[in-house]
């Protein structure tokens, strides 16, 4: 099955596997992901000892066989997927440990490109939901991070854009980078928004930003984001060449913005200001909101 070890290992793209359908998606578009990169793919599964009755508590040496055995069969599934999705079968790996799926995943992201994980819900109440392997994933990752729908899989492509979500954070360019990076590989267009916070509804920032209405400081407001995106749509070009780029000022709520923006997209990609700890687990944030609310595949950019 050409499972590997931690030791001096790069594995890649890494995705969780444990037979959901969450993670059978995740594991349909790393594959995907990981033929056009070009890249291996490790695909892992984590037999969490929390749900292993052990006596005495997490003695390894009396793991139950059928515990192990059920584990190895689980691992061999998904890898025979990925395998079966890519044009190298030697590019695919399995990995199989033992620990909690998150904190494995984590541990994994620090000698990964990507590490990509299934979403078992979606909306604002599976947001308030603390402990999922996704959320915590993307709170905690060494690497850049992806989080991937039950949905029929989509992928970035001439249908569906990346869309990126800028402002004037180093984790901003960083999201921006790889969303280039994403969109040039797929042959799909950069689509860049940002979004200025505001306490006006729609139809009211449509007046005040009139002709007539419009004051300093919205006009100001405008001003600078307009030239955000100028200057990062600037960078993406010089970066990748012939790329499709469309710029965006939209207003309100970043993650409540850009979330719905996901109806016709390929991938969102946001930049992460957590640092881990509970600074990477406060709800409400703009990549947590959105990895939550977006109906498409979610990449979190960490800087």
């Amino acid at each position: 099955m050409g499972e590997q070890s931690r030791q001096g290992t790069s594995w890649g793209i890494v995705v969780g596997f444990d037979d959901s359908p969450a993670s059978i998606a995740a594991v349909d578009w790393a594959a995907a992901t990981a033929q056009r990169w070009g890249t291996t793919l490790t695909v892992m599964h984590s037999v969490d000892l929390a749900a292993a009755p052990l006596d005495p508590a997490y003695d390894l040496a009396r793991l139950p066989d059928s515990l192990g055995e059920a584990g190895r069969d689980l691992l061999a599934e998904g890898v025979a997927r990925a395998r079966r999705l890519m044009t190298d079968p030697t590019q695919v790996t399995g990995l199989s440990v033992l620990g909690a799926p998150a904190a494995e995943l984590v541990h994994a992201s620090q000698e990964a490109d990507l590490v990509v994980t299934g979403s078992r819900g979606r909306g604002p109440l599976t947001a308030g939901l603390l402990g999922s392997v996704a959320y915590a994933v993307t709170a905690h990752a060494a690497c850049p991070a992806v989080v991937v729908r039950t949905e029929p899989t989509v992928l970035p492509g001439r249908e569906h854009p990346v869309i990126v979500g800028v402002d004037d954070s180093p984790g901003a360019e960083r999201a921006l980078d790889l969303a280039a990076e994403m969109a040039a590989i797929s042959d799909a267009a950069l689509h860049i928004v940002y979004v200025a916070h505001s306490a006006f509804s729609p139809d009211a920032l449509a007046y005040v930003e009139s002709a007539k209405a419009g004051t300093e400081h919205t006009k100001a407001v405008r001003g600078h984001a307009e030239k955000t995106v100028r200057r990062a749509a600037d960078r993406a070009r010089a970066a990748f060449a012939g790329l499709t780029i469309e710029t965006e000022v939209l207003y309100g709520r970043a993650g409540r913005v850009l979330s719905p923006l996901g109806a016709h997209a390929g991938l969102i990609v946001v930049g992460s200001r957590g640092h881990g700890g509970f600074a990477g687990l406060l709800l409400g944030s703009v990549s947590h909101t959105v990895i939550h609310e977006a109906p498409c595949p979610v990449m979190v950019a960490r800087g």
